[in-house]
C-alpha cells in the first residue's frame, strides 16, 4: 500500500480506516513524500510461501528514496 504522508498521518489518528481488520497497515518504509505499508492481513490465510515472505521482510528489503 502507498500513502501520502498526510494520508498516513490521518490513518494513524483514526480519521479513517482501511480494511476489515481491527488493526491498520504496517509501515515498511517511507521517503519524503510517501509511506509504503503492508495491509494488516496480507498473510492471514497463511498462503503457500508465507514463511519466505516473513523472512524477507525481517531483513528490511525496501529502501525508499
Amino acid at each position: 500500500m502507498i500513502f501520502s504522508l498526510n494520508q498516513w498521518g490521518s490513518l494513524q489518528l483514526g480519521e479513517f480506516h482501511i480494511g476489515a481488520a481491527p488493526i491498520g497497515p504496517e509501515e515498511l518504509e517511507r521517503n519524503s513524500k510517501y509511506v509504503f505499508a503492508l495491509p494488516a492481513r496480507y498473510n492471514y490465510a497463511f498462503p503457500t510461501g508465507f514463511e519466505e515472505v516473513e523472512q524477507i521482510l525481517e531483513n528490511n528489503p525496501l529502501e525508499a528514496f
